[in-house]
């Protein structure tokens, strides 16, 4: 019993999808999906088969149901003959547009007739230049009105290239939404990707940083190759050469791969980490790049798409393998191409699905590979900004660095002028009062001989220490050499600069350390303090009064203050 039900279901839905494939198609209704599975299909062995005679199989039921909303033959396929019938029950003719959303179909021939009397058709493909087809489309559309009664389609489609048909049935405001919306939808991608490229050129001009040129290249040929298979190449930059038009696919895939693997190599720098990787790709590219050019040169077009998409194969393989192999080696930048190119290969992977029919066929599927390709630039952007950041960041620190003095922390000479001469210029305009201190540890060079350098070195140290607790915000030290420092004090009088030195020189004095026999030490520092209102004298000549201060200091029993306050 069981058997018996399931064998009258099997019957009962093969019947039911034999009559769905022979359903005739509404005039008045409204088809949002391709409609594959109303077509019927026809692939002769005579490729230059009349229509007479196509019209004569299809009478003679030679023609079979499709069995999928969207048709594939694959590449280089004969020519295939499509046939189905448009019924209007109404009392009007219904315009509907026949829309075969594939752009890069090299002859399609479409003709409507009533029996068997043929009563108009179109004669549009990727043959003709742009400019002769019925609509200034990107796609081929075939407008109609079909009148009260039944018409028969017939569709003839030759291309060496894939041939997928998605196939719709649309009303004229439906394909103005549809037209409207892919246009939004593909000037943001284009203007996103535009702006990367400009982004980055502009980097590398700055930078001469070669990864940068490399992605700006990698970016404007994926670019090219997505406006050559998507039509918009065709109807806005070679309306005029459809020769370009049918090899501008292969050749561009292997122009965007061939800048692809240029990227990688450089962005993940293979060639100084896995060398022996690097001339792996090198000798595999150049030699399918070979191939490639050998297959042009014979006029073989499916030879040369066959290689062209073996080639990007192998680039999204190799793509993922650099990518791992790199982040095991510890490089940070290798996780955003990583990810990058698995957002590319799932994009991919699901346009493939959709148009095989092995998934749902829908704007999302078949846009699939430009959203994976749109977070592959976008993400290796990122990339891109975080290492410039980080660049900059090291370059900023390394700049830093080379300001100041390893042990001490303090500024240098180099970096005490940077930040003095722009407060410097501000006090020549108004005129203020400045004040400059210069000190020195005293018997410095007895202390070094006796108890080593690393106590010096220490003394140095808590030295800096107690100069930076006891400035003021505003007040720029700098280690002037050896055991001399300086402190610029802007807007200070010289009573003022006094006061600061005697209480600096007071906890220097203060400072105990302890020598590696545990015994207690502790130091002095001279103190020569000048000043100026800026207009009199040079910065140069107001460092060379206090040094003279200092050595005034010196002379006197060190441990002291001198200026010319005391005099």
């Amino acid at each position: 019993m069981k058997n018996i039900v399931t064998f009258l279901i099997v019957v009962l839905l093969s019947t039911f999808w034999s009559w769905g494939a022979h359903a005739d198609i509404d005039a008045a209704a409204q088809y949002t999906e391709p409609v594959g599975r109303y077509i019927q299909v026809y692939q002769p062995d005579d490729a230059g088969l009349p229509m007479q005679d196509a019209l004569l199989a299809y009478r003679n039921g030679q023609f079979t149901p499709s069995g999928n909303s969207v048709l594939n033959f694959g590449i280089g396929a004969k020519p295939v003959w499509l046939a189905f019938k448009v019924r209007n029950a109404g009392h009007k003719a219904v315009r509907r547009n026949l829309l075969l959303e594939t752009a890069w179909l090299d002859k399609i021939d479409i003709y409507f007739l009533r029996q068997s009397e043929l009563i108009d058709s179109y004669h549009t493909g990727d043959g003709l230049i742009f400019s002769q087809r019925p609509l200034d489309h990107r796609f081929f559309t075939a407008p109609y009105d079909f009148s009260v009664g039944e018409i028969t389609v017939l569709i003839r489609v030759e291309s060496d290239d894939d041939m997928v048909l998605p196939v719709y049935f649309i009303s004229d405001e439906k394909l103005a939404e549809r037209n409207q919306l892919q246009a939004y939808s593909y000037g943001f991608m284009y203007g996103v990707i535009l702006a990367l490229v400009a982004y980055n050129v502009m980097l590398y001009i700055g930078l001469h940083t070669t990864p940068y040129l490399f992605y700006s290249i990698y970016l404007l040929l994926f670019l090219l190759l997505n406006t050559a298979y998507t039509g918009h190449g065709y109807q806005w930059l070679w309306p005029e050469s459809p020769h370009w038009q049918k090899w501008a696919n292969p050749v561009l895939i292997m122009a965007c791969t061939v800048s692809g693997f240029a990227f990688a190599l450089q962005f993940l720098n293979i060639k100084t980490a896995w060398p022996r990787v690097y001339r792996f790709i090198m000798v595999s590219s150049a030699i399918f790049c070979a191939l490639m050019l050998l297959a042009m040169l014979s006029g073989e077009f499916v030879v040369s798409l066959l290689i062209s998409l073996v080639f990007i194969f192998f680039f999204y393989i190799s793509s993922i393998g650099l990518g791992v192999i790199s982040l095991k080696s510890g490089d940070q930048f290798a996780k955003y191409f990583l990810l990058a190119s698995i957002f590319t290969i799932c994009g991919g992977i699901i346009t493939a699905s959709a148009v095989w029919g092995l998934i749902p066929f829908n704007e999302m599927t078949y846009r699939a590979t430009d959203i994976g390709m749109m977070m592959d630039a976008i993400l290796l952007a990122l990339a891109l900004a975080e290492r410039f950041n980080i660049n900059q960041s090291e370059k900023l620190l390394a700049e830093k660095m080379a300001g100041i003095d390893s042990l001490t922390n303090l500024n240098n000479r180099r970096s005490f002028y940077k930040f003095v001469q722009p407060i410097w210029a501000m006090g020549l305009r108004n005129k203020s009062s400045t004040s400059v201190i210069m000190l020195d540890i005293d018997n410095f060079k007895m202390l070094n001989d006796t108890y080593g350098h690393a106590l010096g070195d220490r003394v140095l140290v808590q030295l800096a220490e107690t100069l930076q607790k006891e400035a003021r915000s505003g007040d720029i030290l700098a280690r002037w050499g050896g055991e001399e420092f300086l402190i610029f004090l802007p807007e200070t009088r010289l009573t003022d600069a006094v006061a600061i030195a005697e209480r600096m020189r007071n906890k220097i004095s203060a400072i105990q350390l302890t020598s590696e026999k545990n015994k207690k030490l502790s130091f002095t520092a001279s103190f020569g303090v000048a000043h100026t209102y800026v207009v009199n004298v040079p910065l140069d000549e107001l460092i060379s009064q206090a040094d003279q201060q200092l050595y005034r200091a010196k002379r006197q029993g060190r441990n002291c203050v001198c200026s010319e306050l005391a005099d």
